[in-house]
């Protein structure tokens, strides 16, 4: 079942890796269907995931909870997924952050990069590439 577009979900799967620990992931993305690959893919290998479509509600959001590891979409309208890069790390500067975007540019990596992003992919994104980057890069909280 897909939930309404904008609607931010939580999902509690158990333990991810089977270590006794939840792992919390934001996801900031404005398309509806990547949330739910998100929700569905990431719910599966046992991490809390917390999804929204804008810029704004994730900053919300992570001022309110921590998070092992952020995903963020480069393009969404309300707020550029760069600049919510910059904030959540003003935030909390350990925290990695994958970006993702379907309009790859060289300058925009370049730029997310400086400012401390994990990673930067491309859509589609191979998800057993992305379930390796979070198993490695998350945070424990």
């Amino acid at each position: 079942m897909l939930l309404p577009f904008g609607m931010l979900c939580a999902l509690t799967m158990g333990k991810a890796g089977g270590r006794g620990i939840v792992h919390k992931i934001l996801v900031v993305d404005d398309e509806e269907n990547m949330l739910a690959l998100f929700r569905r893919v990431l719910g599966k290998e046992g991490y809390r995931i917390e999804c929204v479509d804008s810029g704004k509600e994730a900053l919300e959001l992570a001022g309110e909870t921590p998070f092992g590891l952020a995903i963020v979409d480069v393009s969404m309208p309300d707020m550029d997924g760069i600049e919510v890069l910059e904030k959540l790390k003003v935030m909390d500067s350990e925290m990695p952050v994958i970006m993702i975007s379907a309009f790859p540019s060289w300058e925009k990596e370049q730029t997310a990069r400086r400012l401390g992003c994990t990673d930067y992919l491309s859509k589609p994104l191979n998800m057993k590439s992305l379930k390796d980057l979070i198993r490695k890069n998350i945070k424990k909280k």
